[in-house]
């Protein structure tokens, strides 16, 4: 006796032990449900940056080496703008504004987790001009003065001018990004009423965290809530039985509620977006009910002397094994997120895989329960999913090579589409037009001339900067730079220092190169304060690294990738070798994110193909079957990433976790299909193949039209990821319909079938 039948056979007692003992079971069930689902109001999310990517990546390590020489990278870049020139004493009586209420903590509008700022009235007292002293007209005489004040601050035609908030947010989590992005609005919401003819806009890591947080809170609202009503109509039309269709529907939600709350109770941090995932086990719970009640629905016709409980218990026994062998299946594909390079992913695979245990013990011993106390008689009609399932397969049966042929070039033709993808994860793009955050965006970009940042990091030995020779050398490094068709500017120690030199007694107007040493070092240490306050321009506090930023135009993340490899290899041939270059910030990091996790989920997706495929010949005790199984199990996703592709021509993070997400619910499918032509192998002819085909594809019309139409829903979704998400999953879905109904047949006909008759 093998240990398989061992462990089915223990399954099934367990399972009548649990079905004479219904009331029982539902109580603990209830319990268990409200305990542990319980910890999903406690579930932590979060839009740290940090969180999609590894501890060991290039990218993140050159942003932590950053952060610990130069303190946190989080900011705010609050621009204030106005018409013409003409208004500019009004532009610098905002500016004062905004400056006296940031430089006062016990203002009602302070920023909370403010470290520093810094703007042209933050910068006058540490050249010799206090502010009590120097009026406003003063201050626009000093911008035509010394051009480095306007370089810094001001566009060229001084219509705008730009604030450096510095933030070190401790609590990144939703609701820290929530309270901190409420200060920021309010204190820009009391300046536009104190200055109506001056325009204010501002951008950061919590305004996009908070924007992000504002498009998946739409989602939650009202779209995952629509797709269980879209569920649940499906299920009624399928079933034609309200209790059926709600005790179906409500076995996957407390599923969901389980996982959710283990996540709560684990105490891990999730990014914000991944969350949405956990609905998957919601689905393969659906998905598996979907094919046993359309089972209890055969043998109601087929065993009308049968009574109901005993149709329900002998239903579960027969799809026990391709049940546990989806869940087996699916788990596989979440943990393979475990080659992914986000934490966030890692944890939200293997945290589900755990709550596929929740989810099958629903299914194999709580659903009957459910459906045997709560369903009365248990009447399934089906009827019409039956009729559609016959006129399906006699299509097939029509012409099953040409069928299958067709499905499989015009597959093949997506997948080529694969060869054009470009990674962008532009974060701008992920919003609407009408989005405050791109409003916000394209305010500053029109303003300033530029709507990004990049930090570039030199790194020098002892004694080698503060020299006149590095100064040239610098110099010329910008000069290069800058020269560049992307950088609009670079904020750079050079124009303060030289401000110096020009301003002395007598003036210094040689070259940097012929400076004497003691000039330079009194120039660049006298004005340690203000390049040291101002963010991204500084030099460390041993004058070893100097951190200059690129003020770039928006563009696409492809763009921003060749803009950082060119500007690293630009200082390279500059005498910067190694890692004395360094090009990196949150844009930068967040422009690798897609490519990085699509190449490490390449390992992963292989691995899981492997495994998988070795489960279903472990299970089903058959080699052709395990690999049959691969191609109509993987060219789904593939195909629905090619066709996105193809239409759109750029992927972005969502496409780098589509195989996982969607891997379970598309072998879901599959399994059932191939154990059901494995259980009736002496009917392995044509006929006998679509017979085999019209018992169990009601099933897969049902889970394909429920799964599908519902992420389809995500398509309308105000956040660009879910959009994506969306579209691929409900493609990949009916994608894998077309395989499982034109091409896994016609391929285990042609490998696997014997005796075949015309």
């Amino acid at each position: 006796m093998g240990v398989w039948f061992l462990i089915l056979r223990g399954i099934f007692r367990l399972q009548r032990a649990i079905f004479a003992r219904q009331k029982l079971i539902l109580i603990s069930t209830a319990i268990l449900v409200a305990v542990v689902g319980s910890g999903a109001l406690d579930i932590k999310t979060s839009n740290d940056p940090f969180l999609l990517f590894g501890p060991g990546n290039t990218h993140r390590q050159k942003l932590e080496r950053q952060n610990e020489t130069f303190g946190e990278t989080n900011q705010t870049l609050m621009v204030l703008a106005v018409e013409t020139g003409e208004d500019r004493l009004h532009l610098l009586e905002a500016e004062r504004t905004l400056f006296t209420r940031l430089d006062n903590p016990d203002d009602d509008l302070a920023i909370t987790d403010m470290t520093g700022f810094t703007s042209v009235s933050s910068l006058l007292p540490a050249m010799g001009y206090p502010l009590d002293l120097t009026s406003l007209e003063d201050v626009a005489i000093l911008l035509d003065e010394r051009a480095a004040l306007g370089e810094v601050f001001f566009n060229a035609a001084h219509t705008a001018t730009i604030v450096s908030i510095q933030l070190d947010l401790v609590d990144q989590s939703d609701s820290g990004l929530q309270t901190a992005y409420a200060e920021q609005q309010a204190l820009a919401n009391q300046m536009r009423a104190d200055f109506p003819n001056v325009k204010v806009a501002f951008t950061g890591s919590v305004s996009m965290g908070e924007a992000l947080r504002d498009g998946l809170t739409f989602d939650r609202k009202f779209l995952f809530p629509l797709t269980l009503v879209v569920n649940f109509v499906i299920l009624l039309i399928a079933f034609k039985n309200l209790r059926i269709a709600g005790a179906a529907l409500g076995t996957g939600i407390m599923s969901v509620l389980l996982t959710t709350g283990l996540a709560g109770w684990s105490g891990h941090v999730f990014a914000t977006a991944a969350v949405s995932s956990f609905s998957i086990i919601m689905t393969l719970t659906v998905a598996s009910l979907i094919h046993i009640i359309h089972s209890i629905g055969q043998r109601q016709r087929n065993l009308k002397f049968q009574k109901r409980d005993a149709l329900i218990l002998a239903s579960f026994r027969k799809l026990a094994v391709p049940v546990i062998l989806a869940h087996a299946t699916t788990a596989v594909g979440f943990l393979s997120l475990n080659w992914a390079d986000a934490p966030a992913f890692q944890a939200m695979g293997n945290l589900v895989a755990i709550g596929l245990i929740f989810s099958l013990f629903l299914v194999l011993f709580v659903a009957p329960v459910i459906l045997s106390f709560g369903c009365g008689s248990m009447e399934v009609r089906d009827e019409s999913m039956r009729r559609l399932s016959r006129t399906l397969t006699k299509t097939w049966a029509k012409g099953p090579r040409l069928w299958s042929t067709v499905v499989g070039l015009a597959s093949i033709l997506a997948v080529v589409g694969l060869v054009r993808t470009t990674f962008d994860d532009q974060f701008i793009r992920f919003f609407a037009d009408d989005h405050p955050l791109r409003q916000n965006i394209n305010t500053i970009a029109d303003s300033m001339g530029w709507s990004q940042t990049m930090d570039l990091v030199l790194r020098y030995d002892e004694g080698e900067l503060l020299t006149p020779e590095g100064f040239q050398a610098l110099e010329e490094l910008v000069n290069e730079i800058q020269a560049l068709d992307q950088v609009v500017d670079i904020n750079n120690p050079l124009p303060i220092v030289q401000n110096c030199l020009d301003h002395r007694s007598p003036p210094y107007e040689g070259a940097l190169a012929d400076v004497p040493e003691k000039m330079l070092n009194f120039c660049v240490r006298s004005n340690y304060y203000v390049t040291e306050d101002f963010g991204n321009a500084t030099f460390a506090a041993d004058f070893r690294e100097l951190r200059m930023s690129l003020l770039v135009e928006r563009q696409s993340s492809a763009n921003v990738r060749y803009l950082a490899e060119t500007v690293e290899e630009i200082a390279q041939k500059a005498g910067f070798t190694g890692d004395r270059a360094a090009v990196s910030g949150v844009n930068v990091m967040s422009s690798y994110l897609s490519m990085v996790n699509t190449q490490s989920m390449l390992v992963g997706s292989g691995v899981a193909m492997i495994v998988v495929s070795i489960l279903i010949g472990v299970f089903l005790r058959s080699l052709p079957l395990a690999l049959l199984s691969i191609f109509p199990n993987f060219m789904p996703s593939m195909a629905a990433l090619g066709l996105w592709v193809w239409i759109n021509g750029e992927v972005g993070m969502a496409a780098s976790i589509i195989a996982a997400l969607t891997f379970g619910i598309v072998v879901d499918d599959t399994i059932h299909i191939l154990y059901a032509l494995n259980r009736g192998r002496k009917k392995q002819t044509d006929r006998g193949v679509q017979r085999v085909l019209q018992n169990v594809f009601p099933g897969v019309l049902t889970t394909t039209s429920t799964l599908g139409f519902g992420f389809a829903l995500l398509m309308f979704s105000g956040f660009a990821v879910n959009q994506q998400l969306g579209f691929l999953t409900a493609a990949t879905i009916f994608i894998a319909f077309l395989f499982d109904l034109f091409v896994l047949p016609s391929l285990y006909i042609i490998l696997i079938g014997r005796n075949r008759k015309h």
